[in-house]
């Protein structure tokens, strides 16, 4: 499923990711990146990734600014927590980072794309990513990550 963002959507994203950015830092809250891009550039992607994914599942997007860590950022139709991650590698993998817990989220989609046009490559379970066997490196240190192909493919829910 593919969504190209409109202007707002992509001013709405910038403001929210310098807003988590900025209370992040100033909270002393690590960003967990996997990459080498740099900090707001992290949350600008990820803020554009959600707002993509709120437009296709048609949920609504978290506002709310304050220090995060972990957890999750939609709740769904049956109160499934979700957990967005967003990469602009077109081959990219849907990670996590080896601090999430079971209780973090329910669900895992991966969503890739560049401003402003996204698409959602698939998702995966909490139970089928969180494992030993899933732990790689994709040179920034060992993290949990599926290949898209190990993914469920996403058809307008999960």
């Amino acid at each position: 499923m593919t969504v190209t963002l409109d202007r707002g959507d992509i001013a709405h994203a910038q403001v929210t990711a310098a807003m988590r950015h900025a209370v992040n830092q100033t909270a002393g809250v690590r960003n967990a990146k996997i990459g080498k891009q740099s900090d707001y550039i992290t949350e600008l992607e990820g803020a554009c990734g959600e707002t993509a994914f709120s437009k296709i599942h048609n949920v609504a997007l978290d506002q709310t600014i304050h220090p995060r860590s972990g957890g999750h950022d939609f709740l769904g139709r049956n109160k499934e927590k979700i957990d967005v991650k967003t990469t602009s590698c077109e081959s990219g993998h849907l990670t996590a980072t080896l601090k999430k817990k079971r209780e973090d989220a329910d669900y895992y989609v991966l969503v890739i794309g560049k401003c402003p046009n996204y698409r959602i490559a698939g998702y995966a379970s909490a139970d089928d990513l969180l494992k030993k066997e899933n732990i790689g490196n994709l040179g920034s240190g060992p993290s949990y990550l599926l290949t898209q192909s190990q993914l469920q493919k996403y058809k307008g829910s999960i």
